[in-house]
């Protein structure tokens, strides 16, 4: 079989795993089902608690506050042997700090990519510190790339990520392309911008910017601006203000949206982006899926249900208020059923919901059923969640 054939027959046979996840994951749902007999599909590995940025919109100081511990190969493995690998569809290594400052992240993808050839994998990186002999074995295993570059000009790069590397990162992302070129990798390579008043003025650029490297796609998203006590960042002045939000400059933003993505059009690069705030929405109940499909791992092994969790919901994981489980020292089974994974489906179910964990009632994710016209997933108030006492 030469490697076309089996980059074919990889593909269709990840396809058809993620529709029959989906599947079951979609009627559980519906259902409304707190106890499932199918196994977590979507991972998503914290490699490394420390960063080399200073990003302004992030909700953890990860370079002046980050304990420096990652996830081994080893950890790894661990954790591969304590899930059904057979029902694994993807994994993400991103969240927390930065994955490139974990020494073994090419060994991770190389191990992922011979064990489990059908695991779609994915690296999400400021694109600070790629190193051009990690970058290439990330690629000739497949993996696919998420650059977060948040701006444009060195200048706005440097306001927003607090450090001054927008020109390497320029040249990461150049480079990265090349090789996967040469190597003939499936992996697709795209740039994301997170936005804010601060870059908003960059988006048309910004397209144009992902066009000119030769990347696959713009990925853009609104900035979720973190409660005040989560916004600070050690020694540094430039702390992110609820007035960043596009929720307070709509007009501003659906104009810049519009014209990039007419750009982005004429260009012939894909454009991903959220719904626009003049936009006319459905709005719906609460559907997120999390609860059925995601394992967020911390560092320590620690499990979170979803993105930003491990933020959120960390200071009563931590205390032992909530137990979500603890993959490195336990099999998947032994938590993925308990009252605190029942409890967050209850809340999330689309039949018979009911509103019992706080977090879930304060998710920045809420504009995919409230809309992009809905304050609460722009400027987060953690307040309730922050201050209540129930135990799971």
């Amino acid at each position: 079989m030469n490697r076309w054939t089996r980059d074919v027959s990889r593909r269709l046979a990840s396809y058809i795993r993620l529709q029959r996840a989906e599947w079951d994951i979609r009627r559980a749902a519906r259902q409304g089902l707190l106890e499932v007999s199918f196994a977590p599909s979507s991972l998503n590995l914290m490699m490394a608690d420390t960063c080399n940025s200073q990003c302004v919109m992030c909700g953890k100081d990860y370079r002046a506050c980050g304990s420096g511990r990652y996830l081994s190969l080893d950890d790894v493995r661990t954790i591969y042997g304590h899930l059904n690998m057979n029902r694994l569809v993807d994994v993400i290594y991103g969240g927390g700090g930065e994955p490139f400052l974990n020494p073994e992240l090419g060994e991770i993808a190389a191990y992922t990519r011979r064990h489990y050839p059908y695991v779609h994998h994915l690296v999400i990186s400021n694109g600070i510190g790629i190193r051009q002999e990690v970058a290439e074995m990330l690629l000739r295993y497949g993996t696919h790339f998420l650059v977060s570059v948040n701006a444009a000009t060195a200048e706005t790069f440097r306001d927003v990520a607090g450090v001054d590397a927008f020109d390497r990162v320029v040249e990461h992302i150049a480079a990265i392309v090349r090789v996967r070129d040469n190597f003939r990798s499936p992996a697709r390579i795209s740039l994301s911008m997170i936005l804010m008043q601060r870059n908003v003025r960059e988006l048309v650029e910004f397209v144009r910017l992902a066009k000119r490297l030769g990347a696959d796609n713009a990925k853009v998203m609104y900035a979720r601006i973190y409660p005040e006590d989560y916004r600070k960042k050690s020694g540094n002045a430039r702390m992110i203000q609820s007035e960043d939000s596009l929720y307070y400059h709509q007009d501003l933003s659906d104009t810049l949206m519009r014209e990039a993505a007419q750009i982005a059009r004429s260009e012939g690069i894909p454009f991903d982006h959220p719904p626009l705030f003049g936009e006319a929405f459905q709005e719906r109940g609460r559907d997120c899926r999390d609860p059925w499909r995601s394992l967020f791992i911390n560092f320590n092994g620690d499990v979170y249900p979803c993105p930003a969790s491990e933020i959120l919901f960390r200071p009563k994981v931590e205390s032992g208020m909530y137990n979500s489980g603890n993959i490195l020292q336990n099999h998947y089974s032994d938590f993925w059923n308990n009252r605190f994974w029942r409890e967050l489906r209850r809340t999330c179910r689309e039949r018979d919901q009911v509103d019992v964990v706080q977090e879930c009632l304060c998710c920045g994710s809420a504009i995919c059923w409230r809309g992009p016209g809905y304050k609460p997933t722009h400027v987060l108030d953690w307040s309730a969640a922050e201050s209540s006492s129930l135990k799971l």
